[in-house]
């Protein structure tokens, strides 16, 4: 994988601006002092979605070329990223396809629905969520952006 420059830093955020909150950094005592050190969190649990995902989900999307945002996206998700990817797609008005294994709670696909993106659910773990994505990928030109691992 290639190394992250600042210059990738500062590129990803013009791409998400005005789309992700800037959210707050506080001083957490108690972990500054078990550690000795000045700790400070970042918390992106005030994202719109609830978690940081968002991030990598709008810069992916935002990534993407006008070709690429035309045929949409598909990914295997748990809930955050799914939630991410479908708020950051529809956004842009794009078709999103989240697939889920049959664990995954009722409420994340819910709100995954609720986003607009479609959710497959598919067979009892990850990697059967992940075959379908691979597929979608193969017989529908679909856009992987995985939760993780991604250039952008």
């Amino acid at each position: 994988m290639a190394t992250v420059t600042l210059g990738d830093i500062r590129a990803a955020r013009e791409r998400i601006a005005g789309k992700v909150e800037r959210t707050s950094i506080v001083l957490s005592a108690s972990l500054s002092e078990r550690l000795g050190v000045p700790v400070h969190l970042k918390l992106e649990h005030r994202q719109t979605t609830g978690s940081f995902k968002l991030r990598g989900a709008s810069n992916a999307v935002a990534s993407l070329d006008a070709e690429e945002k035309a045929r949409g996206v598909v990914a295997a998700s748990t809930g955050n990223h799914g939630r991410a990817l479908a708020h950051a797609a529809k956004l842009e008005g794009m078709r999103a396809v989240i697939c889920m294994s049959r664990l995954v709670p009722k409420n994340k696909l819910d709100e995954i629905r609720r986003l607009g993106a479609e959710v497959r659910i598919v067979g009892n773990s990850q990697d059967d969520a992940q075959q379908e994505v691979e597929r979608l990928v193969t017989e529908e030109g679909l856009v992987m952006l995985p939760p993780f691992d991604h250039p952008a």
